[in-house]
């Protein structure tokens, strides 16, 4: 636990100066595949500035975020309810 609390107050300062930037945001933030990886899916960041909204950071397949799809099985559960989708997919129906 203490191990991802710190890889998750890292996403702030970090995914804010390394990484790649896929929308232009007001802000710096940065999509860090290595802190995606660590924080299960925190580290496209970019993405959550992009669509602060939704329950994903997920935009691209390659982008991937185990935390969206725990949220997708409580949801199945009926655990989670209303369950923002991605901007991308909003955008489609």
């Amino acid at each position: 636990t203490i191990i991802l609390y710190h890889a998750t107050y890292t996403i702030n300062s970090i995914a804010h100066r390394f990484g790649r930037r896929r929308f232009d945001t007001k802000d710096e933030s940065r999509n860090n595949w290595l802190l995606a990886i660590i924080t299960l899916g925190e580290g496209w960041h970019n993405n959550h500035h992009h669509d602060p909204a939704s329950a994903s950071t997920q935009h691209k397949w390659w982008e991937f975020d185990i935390t969206y799809y725990v949220i997708l099985m409580l949801k199945s559960l009926g655990i989670a309810t209303d369950v923002i989708q991605p901007r991308h997919a909003r955008q489609k129906r």
